[in-house]
């Protein structure tokens, strides 16, 4: 049936259509499960999609979209209300104050009829007293009391931004601890994902500012005791504008600290950016390193004009299940020649996931082996390739012709 129609008219049309979704009982709109992030999370994001002053009706489309379009059922089920969902209002007791012409139902009822569709909610703050973009608001000097409110709501994952912070001149590690306590000690006990947003690379703002021990280089040294995931490098792009050179310095950066990562502790390169100025192949080989990276899939982009090329590639259940398997080891590089690189991701059950990775514009061969994979001694090894489904035997070694900035990702299980 149709899920949305041609037009949804009112707020109440949206909730109405979300309610009618297929799958939704009673029983789980009593409440979401905890967010334990024992993989990766996965979920929607507006900073590229809906940026600024989105609305109530807006993220509920969103969410049906997410829903009637399976990636609901695939994993991507927090939805997250990135700068703009909040503009630093607060009462005179000092509580979060949000607009009642962008949310008329408030953030409570949000987060309820997310949770009655099998979703989650996730917020934005900053760990200053300002965020990124005027005038959203930072958190600095209200850490438990917004960490109260945000829990009492229903929320499930905030994201801390650092750009108030660093204006401020504060720690990055020491604040991040605070609200990590924060959210320890919260007075509704209940589970909350945490985001460390500390995007600044070493001497971004200025010469020497800041400094490597307060930029995103460093948060892996903190990150896995406060967070659920941090930011390894700068934002990956802008609204329409993600080069693919940004999603290969953002991997690179994100593969030199793999050994932090794990269950419930995830290295974060960025958002998926489907549709973002990136060719098929190029968003396709995003997709494919973010899941040997085993990284948050966020995606940012509007699900309601979002491609079906890449919509069939996030919804890739192979390639997911890369990302999502339960080991929670992050793919590192093996070898590199040229423009080609070989990396390899340990899987449960045995498995291998390879990608071979054509950074450059013209098509490439590459070439490894068992032996420089460092793969168990097999008779013979089954290859799967996880975009076209091809399935071959090899005794030793791995050859595939790769086209411009593309990736071949395999599955190798030793028979």
């Amino acid at each position: 049936m149709a899920i949305l129609g041609t037009a949804l008219a009112s707020v109440a049309a949206v909730a109405t259509c979300l309610a009618l979704l297929p799958g939704v009982s009673a029983a789980r709109a009593q409440g979401a499960p905890a967010l334990p992030a024992a993989t990766p999370y996965m979920g929607w994001d507006t900073s590229y999609a809906l940026p600024g002053g989105f609305s109530e009706a807006a993220i509920l489309q969103q969410a049906a979209q997410l829903k009637s379009s399976g990636l609901e059922g695939d994993g991507y089920r927090l939805v997250w209300l990135d700068a703009g969902w909040w503009q630093g209002q607060r009462d005179s007791a000092g509580n979060i104050v949000v607009s009642a012409t962008q949310w008329p139902h408030g953030i409570a009822w949000l987060a309820a009829t997310l949770h009655s569709n099998g979703f989650k909610l996730g917020v934005y703050t900053d760990a200053g007293a300002t965020g990124c973009t005027s005038p959203d608001g930072g958190s600095f000097g209200h850490y438990q009391q917004d960490i109260n409110t945000l829990v009492a709501w229903g929320v499930d994952a905030v994201k801390v931004d650092w750009c108030g912070g660093s204006a401020q001149g504060l720690d990055p590690s020491s604040q991040y601890a605070q609200i990590h306590q924060a959210i320890v000690n919260n007075s509704s006990h209940r589970p909350m994902l945490l985001e460390i947003c500390n995007f600044l690379q070493p001497g971004q703002k200025s010469a020497g500012v800041p400094v490597f021990d307060q930029s995103a280089f460093f948060s892996y040294s903190f990150g896995s005791l406060n967070a659920t995931s941090w930011r390894t490098d700068t934002d990956i792009g802008t609204r329409g504008n993600v080069p693919f050179s940004s999603v290969l310095r953002n991997m690179d950066a994100d593969a030199t600290q793999p050994q932090v990562a794990g269950p419930g502790h995830w290295n974060d390169p960025g958002y998926l950016s489907p549709d973002q100025d990136m060719s098929a192949a190029q968003f396709q080989t995003q997709f494919s390193m973010w899941a040997i990276l085993a990284a948050p899939l966020m995606i940012s982009q509007n699900m309601l004009t979002i491609s079906k090329a890449s919509l069939g590639a996030v919804a890739n259940r192979a390639v997911i299940a890369v990302d999502q398997d339960p080991a929670g080891v992050q793919g590192t590089l093996v070898s590199d020649s040229g423009n080609g690189e070989v990396w390899i991701k340990p899987l449960i059950k045995h498995s291998y996931a390879v990608a071979l990775l054509n950074r450059g514009a013209t098509a490439i061969q590459i070439s490894t082996t068992a032996t420089a994979l460092r793969l168990p001694a097999a008779r013979s090894y089954t290859v799967t390739n996880l975009w076209t489904n091809q399935r071959s035997t090899s005794t030793a070694a791995l050859t595939a012709t790769v086209n411009p900035y593309a990736t071949v990702l395999v599955r190798v299980t030793p028979n």
